[in-house]
């Protein structure tokens, strides 16, 4: 009996920690939920992506390698039903590089988001199929068609200063915050990345263990990482928070879970990760239209063995318009 009651206690402790923010009243003075729960997104922007052998500034090696994806312009539309938003993106026709130069890249961006105010988390989903490569500081560059480079994960954060710092409002303008307020935010990333291509993408003539240890000859990775990433967000509000301005920025440690096929074998095993989020956006948030501009960088480098790196960087810049409206659909009111 006493051990069932035991039991009982610490499952109603595991409860009242994990559900109390659920609960928790928000500072009014500084926070507001709209009357118009719903809301449609237009957006536009450009992603650009690189996957790169010993990066600059991190490796001494001087057999740099990067493969970059041909992007086009996108644009897209995204739903928000109250704590859910769903996005998803297409290539704008005849806005990408000179595909004669930099051949074609065919690709897709999708994302699905959760947010409250004391936390949340997203699902993202990219696959660029094509890509052209360079090397070191030479302009000369070879088409990959053939190359292939993914990204699929969750990310997850948790606001500690929920009452007074929304970042929700920051990051899917879905809340309204009066007063300008920071918090420290804790974010963690599960996900996976890879690139796969026919035959190694380094070139032959420098092809070699001396050069890329490991990674000689290699023509597919594969990277399982899990990290964790403190960090702090700001919302500048103006105007009692019709115009804001707001950064956001994040380091982490992690580990990832390698596979390599290359010249030498096909290889398994963990590599060190250092991790970087940073965000601004700037706009206007209204009961019925918003709108904001955004800069958004990722960056991930793993350690194999020095002075061999491999570093997946990913820069966007985008503008975004958004409708809120009282209803969607009746029988999605619990969303």
């Amino acid at each position: 009996m006493c051990s069932f009651d035991l039991k009982l206690r610490i499952f109603s402790l595991f409860l009242l920690v994990f559900f109390k923010p659920c609960f928790a009243q928000k500072d009014t003075n500084y926070i507001v939920q709209f009357e118009r729960p719903y809301n449609i997104q237009f957006n536009t922007w450009l992603n650009k992506f690189d996957f790169f052998i010993n990066p600059p500034r991190f490796s001494n090696s001087t057999e740099l390698i990067k493969l970059s994806p041909n992007i086009s312009l996108q644009t897209g539309v995204s739903l928000g039903l109250k704590y859910v938003t769903v996005a998803f993106g297409v290539q704008v026709p005849r806005t990408s590089g000179n595909e004669r130069k930099f051949g074609r890249t065919n690709y897709y961006d999708f994302s699905f988001s959760y947010y409250q105010s004391w936390g949340g988390g997203e699902v993202y989903s990219r696959s660029f199929l094509g890509a052209y490569r360079t090397l070191g500081a030479d302009t000369n560059l070879s088409i990959r068609p053939d190359a292939n480079i993914q990204a699929h994960g969750l990310n997850l954060f948790y606001n500690i200063n929920y009452k007074k710092f929304s970042y929700r409002s920051a990051l899917s303008m879905a809340e309204f915050q009066r007063k300008s307020s920071g918090s420290i935010l804790i974010m963690c990333g599960l996900g996976f990345r890879s690139m796969r291509a026919d035959s190694s993408v380094i070139p032959a003539n420098i092809d070699n263990a001396k050069n890329y240890g490991e990674l000689t000859g290699m023509n597919y990775l594969r990277l399982w990482h899990l990290n964790f990433r403190p960090g702090y967000a700001y919302n500048f509000c103006f105007k009692g928070g019709t115009w804001f301005i707001s950064p956001s920025a994040f380091l982490g440690l992690g580990v990832a879970a390698y596979k390599i096929n290359s010249k030498l074998k096909e290889q398994t095993g963990l590599s060190y990760e250092f991790d970087t989020h940073a965000k601004l956006s700037i706009g206007r948030n209204g009961n019925k239209y918003f709108w904001n501009v955004f800069v958004i960088y990722d960056g991930a480098l793993n350690s194999f063995g020095y002075p061999n790196f491999i570093a997946n960087q990913s820069t966007s810049v985008g503008f975004n318009f958004g409708y809120r409206f009282y209803k969607l659909i009746p029988k999605l009111k619990w969303l």
